[in-house]
């Protein structure tokens, strides 16, 4: 059995964190400031939700690609940041068999060349079911390019590897279907009913909960109204 914890939050939403920003931040300084209190509150929460000891998240290590973990051997978690919000993924298993997750968000702060990004990266099959017929139920090219780029963040994140690979995922949308070398077998979901855009990978087990969280009002409020679209990976 594994448990799957989403948690996203606004950077402004109130923590019980003591220590004050720096002085004489630029104000995209104090935004990132910001959100690295925010991931730090938001794993907090998330291994006191399963009763884990947080003395471990003083010692957090990284791999050589960079990507944040702790020395044990049943938890994952990622984090992503972008604009004014924040979100964790949080994996915790009962049979010690550790299950990989990753998470992107994305809260446009400007308009990109949407069509131009997507052929230069995209396998044909996308291409055309997203720019010339689209099969999706997404009407935006915006929503659309965002599907196209998070699925594959959210996915190469959960082994720590870089958008550099980002070509060398397939992403077939009319079979809502991710095909990469650089991430085991899994789901992946992708919300665009939000402020941001939100995917997340998440490694198949036999038996699994997922759960979505926003951290509001001082407390973890569950995601329920909103219906994510579903990728199998692999």
């Amino acid at each position: 059995m594994t448990i799957f914890d989403v948690v996203f939050a606004h950077h402004d939403e109130p923590i019980d964190a003591t220590n004050l920003p720096p002085a004489n931040l630029t104000e995209r300084q104090l935004k990132r400031w910001k959100s690295r209190q925010m991931a730090d509150f938001l794993l907090r929460k998330l291994f006191e939700k399963h009763h884990l000891d947080e003395c471990w998240l003083v010692n957090i290590q990284r791999t050589e690609s960079g990507r944040p973990y702790v020395t044990l051997p049943h938890i994952d978690f990622n984090i992503t940041h972008s604009g004014d919000w924040v979100a964790v993924i949080f994996s915790y298993s009962f049979t010690n068999e550790k299950k990989a997750v990753g998470i992107d968000l994305e809260h446009p702060q400007k308009i990109r060349r949407f069509e131009a990004l997507i052929r230069h990266y995209a396998n044909p099959e996308e291409i055309e079911q997203l720019l010339e017929t689209n099969i999706t139920i997404l009407p935006e090219l915006a929503s659309r390019f965002y599907l196209s780029w998070c699925l594959r963040e959210a996915v190469l994140k959960s082994q720590g590897v870089g958008i550099v690979k980002l070509s060398e995922v397939q992403h077939l949308p009319a079979d809502y279907q991710i095909n990469t070398a650089y991430s085991p077998s899994g789901y992946l979901m992708f919300y665009h009913q939000f402020p941001f855009f939100l995917a997340y990978f998440m490694q198949e087990s036999e038996q699994s909960i997922h759960h979505l969280f926003q951290w509001k009002a001082g407390k973890l409020q569950k995601i329920e109204q909103f219906q994510p679209l579903v990728y199998r990976v692999n």
